[in-house]
């Protein structure tokens, strides 16, 4: 079973640094050129997805100022979700510049206002209950209409990957920026933190605490995602200097994607000489506040368009849709 509170932000440095580099596909199996990595088991669906090009959408309109860059680009993007249960707890868009090597993270937090019906009730009108009542392949779209950018690839993570991960690299070193103690008796099993404030090195079990833990923060959700932003950051430079073929080996135990065989060969080469200092850390735009007597954070349409759009231009793509 999942674990409550389920953090898996590590999942994008595993993505980025790991599952697309070229001495890790050295440990794939090559029993059938389709083969799909994981075993997770997610919802069945009748939705086709696009896998014919994996920089494109078969769903999104490319009619649009972003859609036209996105176009020209070689751009990228796959939903990054880890599960509370059934609802996405962690809701993260990676995005890579294959000829930058510029990777940008999107965190979507979980209490973001999504209404698909008015009549819903007000719990059903955040974006992490998406999952739940549609299935992966909704919350993928879901993201693409809310972001405005091509998104048709996920990701789900167990989050035992983190503990064997964590641990199979020797730790992450953090800044703890407080203290932190919390225990839930009642959790299966029950959860207990106790984090000394400061600079340290995590073992897995603790890095699994640090990322589930959401209390005392004074800016509340926006806080833990900037914890763990950091966090991805320190394990990602830490990955890179790793034997990865024995890291991704860990990994793929806990993996379920519509990422095939053929697109990872693809996007392999891209991955030499991806460096850290290339990763650009994004909160969607918007701000939190009540609403039909719950907390939601609501979206802010004009930003979240600018911030797309200064993802998606570069010097190149700007003057070839001049």
């Amino acid at each position: 079973m999942i674990k409550h509170f389920l953090k898996i932000f590590f999942t994008s440095v595993i993505f980025l640094t790991v599952v697309l580099s070229v001495t890790a596909l050295g440990y794939i199996v090559f029993v059938d050129k389709d083969i799909v990595i994981g075993k997770i088991q997610t919802k069945e669906t009748s939705k086709a997805i696009n896998t014919s090009n994996i920089y494109e959408s078969g769903t999104f309109d490319y009619n649009t100022a972003v859609g036209r860059l996105a176009k020209n680009s070689k751009r990228f993007n796959v939903l990054v979700v880890g599960l509370e249960n059934t609802r996405t707890d962690t809701i993260i868009l990676a995005s890579y510049d294959t000829e930058s090597k510029k990777a940008d993270l999107i965190s979507v937090p979980r209490d973001t206002y999504y209404p698909r019906s008015s009549d819903d009730p007000a719990e059903l009108k955040k974006i992490n209950a998406v999952y739940a009542q549609e299935g992966i392949e909704s919350l993928t779209a879901s993201v693409q209409k809310l972001l405005g950018i091509p998104v048709d690839k996920y990701v789900i993570i167990d989050y035992e990957a983190v503990v064997a991960c964590v641990d199979k690299l020797g730790g992450v070193e953090v800044d703890v920026p407080f203290h932190m103690v919390y225990s839930d008796p009642y959790d299966k099993p029950p959860l207990h933190i106790d984090i000394p404030e400061g600079r340290q090195v995590l073992n897995g079990e603790q890095s699994l605490k640090f990322l589930r833990y959401r209390k005392g923060y004074s800016n509340q959700d926006l806080g833990r995602i900037e914890a763990q932003q950091q966090f991805i950051k320190s394990a990602a430079r830490k990955a890179l200097g790793f034997e990865l073929p024995s890291l991704i080996k860990e990994a793929y135990s806990y993996i379920d994607t519509n990422l095939k065989l053929m697109d990872l060969i693809g996007l392999a080469g891209s991955v030499i000489g991806f460096s850290t200092d290339n990763i650009n850390m994004n909160t969607l735009p918007g701000e939190e506040a009540p609403l039909e007597g719950l907390s939601f954070y609501l979206p802010d349409k004009e930003d979240i368009a600018e911030m797309v759009l200064n993802i998606y231009k570069t010097p190149e793509n700007t003057t070839e849709n001049n």
